[in-house]
């Protein structure tokens, strides 16, 4: 099964759920998921429509349970789980792992043709604790140009019938704009269609309320009712996370770890990946003892990190593109060379998007790309960058992990992107003797890179880090020439030295 941008552009239209999450590739980017995400109703009517040909006309319930994103452009398999008590079951796998399951009880629904309605309201952000039980929500909806999506997914259209596919659309748009909205990721799904007499073009009404709200894990359970004149016409249950941002670094925590100062006036820094996380906490961190900080970034440099700047004794300077391309610090060097003729300090804190995968066949592309990737967006920066740290002994800083110590199981591909990583500053520090390398393995860090219930629990903030890692940068460079290892408390001293 494979899902292009456009379905997913065509699901948002007829839909309603213009979630940014699905729609907007800059606030996606932003999300621990690093790209746009496919509905989660979406890639049940995909995998209905991949599965489900022998399948009657007709169901009285849907069940749907999401376990993993589903991406457009990637391809996963779908497979049927047979017959059982509660319908047909269908299966959408992203290796070995379930992206979701979807049961259908076949049967004959109400044989309505639900009319049009427009939403165009904005979608709701409500925050977990925005949610207590109770809050609710109603209003009339009905899908919009449904033809385009039924001629897209005609298996899945002629099983579930007008009136059931018009309730599993309102179920993505009231979760992803309403109810919790734009924070939303969809757990489950679970609708009851009840036979109706009537016949024919149909306004939709509906109503849902919050049921119980689980702070600790930001989880919600919503029930709903659809109406068609008065008469209810399906009963749903819908759960779903309330994702809560990762707080963004502030120069007030920053400075309860480090002091401002001018040391560094008149120097320049590049931070690549300085715009968020930790990276974002760096460059707060060099601007606050003086220096002039070029922030590499995607899309805009976020203007909240820019408000944090202002009163520092440095300046951010904002570097948009993409840093894996050799043309942007090619660009830089110029800029640098222009303004400062040479570099101070130049830190790589970038790395792509984090996802699970495992060592198995089916994710050995996926591996490639992250691996090249996550290279990428060190050995391009300093590729341009390393002749302007030579002339004054120059410092670069380049982000590893703590994973290397302990590799969890989910995550070959950034371990072995990371060891590479190293390995490649290993080599810059013996050939390049101007410069002083360290190397940092900082712990799990409530980043959005790692944002997840769990790490909200376990994660440390990432100031105490960043202050603690420039203090490094600030202390005369070692005379050996390695490359030094920050661990997660002090420097546990040189990288032992590799194979020759």
């Amino acid at each position: 099964m494979l899902l292009s941008e456009d379905d997913v552009a065509l699901f948002a239209r007829v839909s309603g759920d213009q979630n940014a999450l699905h729609c907007s590739p800059g606030h996606a980017r932003r999300t621990p998921f690093g790209r746009t995400v496919a509905h989660g109703v979406l890639a049940v009517l995909a995998t209905l429509d991949e599965q489900a040909a022998d399948a009657g006309a007709g169901a009285t319930a849907v069940e749907a349970d999401f376990g993993n994103p589903v991406f457009p452009g990637v391809r996963y398999r779908s497979e049927a789980l047979g017959e059982a008590r509660t319908g047909l079951g269908y299966r959408l796998l992203d290796g070995d792992r379930t992206c979701l399951t979807v049961r259908v009880r076949p049967g004959a629904p109400a044989d309505l043709d639900p009319l049009p309605v427009p939403q165009d309201r904005p979608a709701a952000r409500h925050g977990i604790e925005d949610l207590p039980s109770g809050t609710a929500v109603s209003g009339e909806y009905g899908p919009e140009g449904t033809h385009a999506l039924r001629g897209r997914f005609p298996v899945a259209a002629r099983l579930l019938g007008p009136t059931p596919l018009a309730c599993l659309l309102w179920s993505s748009y009231v979760a992803g704009m309403r109810l919790p909205g734009e924070n939303c990721l969809l757990g489950r799904v679970a609708l009851r269609f009840l036979p109706v007499a009537a016949r024919g073009p149909a306004r939709l009404s509906y109503s849902a309320r919050v049921v119980h709200t689980d702070l600790r894990f930001g989880l919600v359970s919503i029930v709903g009712q659809i109406t068609a004149d008065g008469v209810v016409v399906a009963e749903s249950e819908i759960e779903a996370m309330v994702r809560t941002p990762a707080p963004p670094a502030t120069a007030a925590a920053l400075g309860e770890h480090l002091s401002p100062s001018t040391r560094l006036r008149g120097a320049s820094a590049v931070v690549v990946g300085g715009s968020r996380g930790l990276g974002a906490a760096l460059s707060l961190a060099l601007a606050s003892q003086g220096a002039e900080v070029f922030v590499g970034h995607r899309d805009t440099l976020p203007p909240a990190l820019r408000a944090e700047a202002e009163g520092l004794p440095g300046r951010l300077h904002s570097v948009p593109g993409d840093a894996a391309d050799p043309r942007w610090s090619a660009e830089l060097r110029s800029r640098v060379e222009r303004e400062h003729g040479r570099l101070g300090f130049l830190v790589c804190s970038a790395a792509p998007p984090l996802r699970t995968l495992d060592l198995a066949a089916t994710d050995l592309e996926r591996m490639d790309a992250f691996l090249t990737g996550s290279l990428r967006l060190v050995s391009a920066p300093m590729t341009g960058l390393l002749p302007l740290l030579e002339p004054g002994r120059g410092r670069c800083l380049v982000i590893s992990s703590a994973a290397l110590d302990e590799p969890p199981r989910d995550w070959p591909h950034y371990v072995a992107a990371k060891s590479a990583v190293e390995g490649l500053v290993r080599w810059a520090a013996r050939h390049h003797p101007g410069v002083a390398f360290r190397l940092a393995r900082p712990g799990m860090l409530w980043t959005e890179q790692t944002n997840s219930p769990g790490a909200r629990e376990t994660a440390g903030p990432v100031e105490p880090v960043a202050a603690r890692l420039v203090r490094h940068l600030l202390e005369p460079a070692p005379a050996d020439g390695a490359p030094h290892l920050i661990g997660e408390g002090e420097p546990v001293g040189p990288i032992p030295a590799g194979p020759t």
